[in-house]
């Protein structure tokens, strides 16, 4: 008996594959295999269909699943080498013709056409069926897949679709499951189910026989998805929130570095001042010469300056330091905040420099902490002045509101504070102007914020009807000022 003979009177009995349809039918169907076992069993059956009735078959597989493949076949009783001998069984190297169709990454659509198609012609004129049909199989997709390149691989699988319009053939692919990782998604594996007619899930699910194992399977893949889908979105949330925290970190790292370079600025001044005139003090000193009363009286009033102005600096970074640690307390007494203010004026803010005019009832009595209210005057006095020309006029204003509360304004006739920062004026660290001139550790509106916060009342800045800006303190009622302002 000739081969072609022996080819053509063979009748082998395989299982029916799921994926084969019926005569003259085109398919494009994919499978999702989680073991290489199963996939080969479907696909012995699926091919062993094909050349036992006299159909030609295609396979574009690796290495390991065509020897795989051919073992099943021959078990089956299969004469492989004659079905591949006379051109009805064509089993290519899937990386190899990869590399044709695609020499760049991406799947060339001519390339593809001329190679496959040729393939696809040569089998069908090969086949000895009436009705001669095609079986394909391909791994051409799996590979890109299993690259990450998903996007090459739905378009490898639309010229397979192309293909299709000018030849007979079924097509059969496959897709391992964990080639599919977190990046790629059900997004990604639903795209690739559109591109085909038939989606074959993996064999967890297909070897279950039952319908009713099989509900209860898609009902616990339900809720698996469900939960994954929970996780997935607590995740995301979690990451987002971690971004967040970084980022605060990364301004907060650029704050604080900024800060030391400010703080840096501000506590040499004050140090290079007190070096200068003591060690003038100490030349004169150490060379017997007596020292002219007018000349010790400046240098010892440059010194006492120069501390009262580190001790501020040091006394407004302490203060940041109890905010945080929540540890800043305040211990409100009755004092007279009318002459509180005009007193610390008086000791510190008469200067040639600037004007200081202060508006108001001679006496105002207020329960307040009268030193930490003290600092948030001066705070606001020393911001004013910082800011004001030259010659300029500062005016501070106090009085009772309408409830019977507390209102303490501070105007200047300097720069101004832009509507954009009006908040931002009293974040720690923060520096409304770059200029060096204005410099500051941006400290000092952050700590009279938190004091008056302790008093139970707000600072903000407001419209001004002079030029600069006006910082406006609002204290609550005592009790006895609120029965004051209803009898008023």
């Amino acid at each position: 008996m000739s081969p072609s003979s022996s080819l053509d009177e063979q009748m082998v009995t395989v299982a029916p594959s799921r994926v084969w349809g019926s005569p003259g039918s085109h398919s494009h169907t994919v499978q999702f295999y989680e073991a290489d076992g199963a996939l080969l069993d479907e696909l012995g059956r699926y091919i062993g269909s094909a050349l036992g009735t006299g159909d030609a078959a295609v396979v574009v597989a690796t290495e390991e699943h065509r020897r795989g493949l051919d073992a099943r076949l021959r078990a089956w009783g299969i004469d492989v080498g004659g079905a591949r001998a006379y051109g009805r069984y064509v089993s290519l190297d899937a990386a190899e013709t990869l590399a044709k169709c695609a020499p760049d990454g991406w799947p060339d659509a001519v390339r593809f056409f001329d190679l496959i198609g040729g393939v696809l012609d040569r089998a069908a004129a090969a086949a000895t069926a009436n009705r001669p049909r095609v079986a394909v199989f391909g791994e051409l997709v799996a590979l890109l897949s299993a690259r990450g390149d998903h996007e090459a691989a739905i378009y490898l699988e639309g010229l397979w679709n192309e293909l299709a319009k000018t030849h007979s053939f079924s097509l059969y692919c496959a897709y391992p499951i964990d080639c599919f990782g977190r990046e790629a998604g059900s997004h990604t594996i639903a795209r690739i189910c559109a591109t085909h007619s038939q989606v074959v899930p993996g064999e967890s699910y297909t070897s279950l026989i039952d319908e009713e194992e099989r509900r209860r399977e898609i009902a616990l893949l339900q809720h698996k998805a469900r939960v994954l889908e929970t996780e997935v979105a607590e995740r995301m949330r979690v990451e987002e929130q971690l971004r967040e925290r970084n980022r605060e970190l990364s301004a907060a790292v650029v704050a604080r570095d900024e800060f030391l370079s400010v703080a840096a600025h501000e506590l040499k001044t004050p140090l290079t001042s007190l070096r200068a005139f003591s060690q003038l003090l100490l030349r004169d000193a150490r060379r017997g010469r007596e020292i002219a009363p007018e000349r010790l009286e400046v240098a010892l009033a440059a010194i006492e300056l120069q501390t009262s102005n580190l001790n501020r600096l040091l006394s407004r970074l302490l203060d940041a330091t109890e905010i945080e640690a929540g540890r800043l307390r305040v211990d409100p007494v009755r004092t007279d905040l009318a002459a509180l203010i005009r007193s610390l004026v008086e000791r510190q803010y008469l200067t040639p420099d600037h004007r200081v005019v202060v508006e108001g009832p001679a006496h105002l009595a207020v329960e307040l902490d009268p030193v930490g209210f003290e600092q948030v005057v001066a705070i606001l006095l020393e911001n004013a002045v910082r800011f004001s020309p030259r010659g300029g006029t500062v005016m501070v204003a106090l009085g009772r509101d309408e409830e019977g509360g507390v209102r303490v304004s501070v105007t200047d006739e300097g720069v101004g504070v832009p509507a954009d920062q009006r908040e931002a004026v009293f974040d720690r660290f923060h520096q409304a102007h770059g200029e060096p001139h204005l410099s500051g550790m941006g400290l000092g509106l952050y700590v009279a914020q938190a004091i008056v916060g302790l008093h139970g009342g707000t600072v903000h800045v407001e419209e001004s009807d002079r030029s600069g800006a006006r910082f406006v303190v609002s204290l609550p009622p005592a009790p006895a000022d609120r029965q004051v302002a209803s009898v008023a």
